[in-house]
């Protein structure tokens, strides 16, 4: 499963690039599809599964809160999140570390305006593994409405360069319906 990061981390140098080459996608690989606890201040352990966002476009990022680029990311992703939601955009911040006491701590001094997952040490790493098995945070990953990891961001992405890249990938990934139910049938069996 390394070669989802690693093609993606590929088609991200390819297509940051040279903005006219968003035209020509590549290969898109199937999202693994897991389910982790919804960090809710008033719901403790409930638990959600990427799939159940099927038909949003998701951004996937694998962060921590006791990283700096991580949390530099979050007043971008508050203001994404704010903007694009309504259009079927959703964030999915994926702690790869904490618990539900230390999310709690944390987003009592920082807002976070999207959902926050976490889970078992065993299972962060297996979700960690089935996306390409990278050693440092934050990475994100965005998954168009039909369940297909269409681009991967190594790194923070902060500043008007990374941003605008994203924005970008958001406006077109948002603009595109889902397949109909016929292809998404078959999607559901690799997602």
């Amino acid at each position: 499963m390394k070669s989802i990061f690693y093609l993606l981390l590929i088609s991200c140098i390819i297509f940051c690039e040279d903005k006219n080459s968003l035209s020509k996608e590549p290969t898109y690989v199937p999202a693994f599809d897991f389910s982790l606890t919804l960090y809710n201040e008033m719901v403790k352990d409930s638990v959600v599964s990427l799939s159940s966002f099927r038909g949003d476009v998701i951004l996937l990022n694998f962060w921590a809160t006791w990283c700096g680029p991580c949390i530099a990311e979050i007043p971008e992703f508050n203001y994404l999140y704010e903007k694009y939601n309504s259009k079927g955009f959703e964030i999915l911040g994926v702690s790869i570390s904490d618990n539900f006491n230390q999310l709690k701590k944390f987003t009592n001094k920082i807002d976070v305006d999207y959902k926050l997952l976490y889970g078992s040490t065993d299972l962060i790493t297996e979700v960690v593994q089935q996306y390409g098995g990278f050693y440092s945070v934050p990475v994100s990953y965005l998954i168009n409405r039909d369940g297909f990891v269409v681009r991967g961001y190594p790194g923070a992405i902060i500043g008007e360069y990374w941003t605008s890249l994203l924005v970008d990938d958001i406006k077109k990934f948002i603009s595109i319906p889902a397949t109909s139910s016929d292809s998404t049938k078959v999607i559901e069996k690799k997602y």
